[in-house]
This record gives structure tokens, sequence and C-alpha cells, in this order.
């Protein structure tokens, strides 16, 4: 629902796409210092604890968001929910794995798919409400399915409790050293950069480019989104099942080709039509990207250290989020709104040099 909810309320409260861009990125600054603690925490202590907890801090500060208060308020509210929402993030991905009985390519393809069902209906029942009654009706409606999450996170998801001997560890300094000498672990969170900054161009700055450039309904942007994400639902899983069987990294480096291809081209896109098919292409072929490089993580990290990897691998993440909305926002202001797409596909490149790059140790 926020995808292109939130940057289209925070443009009609006047931000301009610059003040967008640094809301965006304190976002992703608070959840870089974050994310990687809570994932070692949830090593520790039963997972379903950060992500019920994470989604009842979404649910409590988005309404604050509907409140008339001075600019720098939104940085404070952007920041807090950055810091608190984020925990549940490597506690999902690591219970998937934790319950996961079949090849985790698999699984993590099927929890991307389902997680994506979100963004097939969010999006346009965020965006008929914000048009239909406003903006903030939306934001509270995304408070309550949030409420409703963290009930059905703690009344109908079985936990599964953390070994004995990780509960017992006395260091996350000590668990993260172990993960950033692994090789293969330290060049798949390098890749996460990559793929996040991908994500951010499309997520953060595609629902201004369809409104404003090219002039669809606030409806319309809701539901360019809900059909982009229909292919990601229907065919993450089926990358993922390929990649059990045949070679992971194949998968991974034709999506990340064909997705660059993709991203290039909406940048020619001059209608809706012609943005809503594009967008479908390149969900298609970016989608798996993180559930299959995830799915590699998994292969890669140490008994009882699961959490930990995710937490880091996610606040890398961020990272890339952190690094995206300056650029952009300079880019979109100095060049042209569709020269994004552009430079957005120059940075993918960079992420297929570096799996072709360690394909030895990622095949």
């Amino acid at each position: 629902m926020l995808t292109p909810v939130l940057p289209l309320y925070v443009r009609s409260l006047g931000f301009s796409i610059k003040e967008w861009g640094y809301l965006v990125m304190v976002y992703a600054v608070s959840t870089f210092l974050f994310e990687w603690a809570w994932g070692a925490l949830s090593d520790r202590v039963d997972r379903r604890v950060f992500i019920a907890a994470g989604l009842l801090s979404g649910a409590a500060l988005i309404p604050l968001y509907t409140l008339r208060v001075p600019i720098t308020v939104f940085y404070v509210l952007q920041f807090l929910r950055g810091a608190l929402f984020i925990m549940v993030g490597p506690a999902v991905k690591s219970l998937v794995s934790d319950m996961s009985s079949g090849g985790i390519g698999l699984s993590m393809g099927m929890y991307s798919s389902v997680r994506r069902l979100g963004s097939v209906l969010g999006p346009i029942a965020g965006t008929i409400v914000a048009q239909a009654l406003s903006y903030e009706s939306a934001l509270h409606l995304y408070s309550l399915i949030y409420i409703i999450g963290a009930a059905t996170t703690v009344f109908f998801i079985k936990g599964v409790p953390p070994p004995a001997e990780r509960a017992e560890s006395p260091s996350l300094i000590q668990d993260c050293r172990t993960l950033f000498t692994t090789t293969t672990i330290a060049i798949l969170f390098v890749i996460s950069v990559i793929v996040y900054m991908g994500r951010t161009v499309i997520g953060s700055y595609l629902p201004i480019y369809a409104l404003e450039v090219i002039g669809m309904s606030t409806v319309g942007v809701g539901a360019l989104f809900s059909i982009g994400n229909v292919a990601g639902f229907l065919t993450t899983p089926v990358f993922g099942w390929i990649s059990d069987r045949y070679s992971r990294g194949t998968v991974v480096l034709t999506c990340f080709v064909l997705s660059t291809v993709a991203m290039f081209s909406l940048s020619l896109a001059r209608t809706n039509v012609q943005l809503a098919l594009l967008l479908m292409v390149f969900t298609v072929c970016f989608s798996p990207l993180t559930p299959l490089l995830l799915a590699m993580l998994t292969d890669a990290t140490p008994p009882g250290l699961l959490g930990t990897s995710m937490g880091i691998y996610s606040t890398f993440e961020n990272l890339g989020i952190v690094f995206t909305p300056p650029v952009y926002s300079l880019i979109w202001s100095a060049y042209s709104p569709s020269a994004i797409f552009v430079f957005g596909a120059i940075t993918q490149v960079l992420g297929i040099l570096l799996v072709f790059y360690a394909r030895k140790r990622l095949w």
C-alpha cells in the first residue's frame, strides 16, 4: 500500500522530489543502523517477537504522518519507523528458512511470491481508498492491516526455538566477523546493495513518474503496480524451483541481464500501456533475484547464524536504499525524469559483472 500511496501523499503536501528523496534516505539510514542487530537477536529468542513488534510499530507510527506537523517531524517519523519496523525482515526470512522442508530456492520463491501478493492487492486497494476518501484514510487502513498481521503472528504461527548453543552466544560481533570472513557471503552482501538500488528506483520514483510524467490517475498508479506484481507473483516460485534443480548462479545471472534490459526500456515508455507492459517484464525478471540470493545465503551460512546473516544482508540492502535517493533525485532534476531508468540500468550492469566475476564461488 505504501509503495504508491506514501510518495503521492508526500507530494500532495508540497514536498519536492529532493525532499522526498531525503525522506527515503533517512528511512534507509535507520534500517541500515539497526537491521543487522535485530537479525542477530532473532537467533537468540523466538523470532515471532520481532515480527509482531515490528508490525505494531508500523501500525502505531504511520497515522502520525497524517497530522499537520512541521517537515522535520516527518524525518523523525521516517527514522523511527525504519529502526523499529525493520526488525520484521530478517526474522521472517529466517523463520521461513527454519520451517522449510523442501528446496530452499522454492521456499524462498514461495515466500517472495506470497509477499508479492500483498504487492498485487495493496497498491490498488490503497489508491482506491486514497482517491475515494483521502490519502490519510489509506494510511489508516495500512495500520489496521498491520495490527491484524501482528495478531496473526502471535496466535496462528508456530515458533521455532533457537538452538541452545546460539541462544547462549556471548558475542554478536564475533558472529558478524565469522560471516564477513566467508567470501561467498561477503560477495552476496555486496550484490544486495546493487539489487536494492534498482528496487528503490522502481518503488520510490516510478509512482511519481507515472502520475506526473505519463499522466496516470492515482488509481491508475495503483493498478500499474498491481498488474506488474501479478507477473512476479506467478513466476518467482518457478525460478526458485528451477534453481533447486539446476545452477542457481546461472538463473541469477539470467535474471540480472533481463531485468537490466527492462529497466533501460522503462525510459522509452510514453503511454500507460507501454509503461505497464515494461513494468511487468521488469518485475518478472527482477523479482526472483532477492529470493534466489537469499537461498544462496542460506546455503552458505553456518548453523545458528541465519538470523544474523539475514540481518546483515538486509542491512546491505538498506545501504543501496541510502545511496539511491540523493543520486536519483539529482538525476531527475538535472537531466530528465526518464534518465533515472537509464542510470538504474547502468547500476544493474555492475551487478551482472560482479555475479559473473564471482561465478566460481556462487555457482
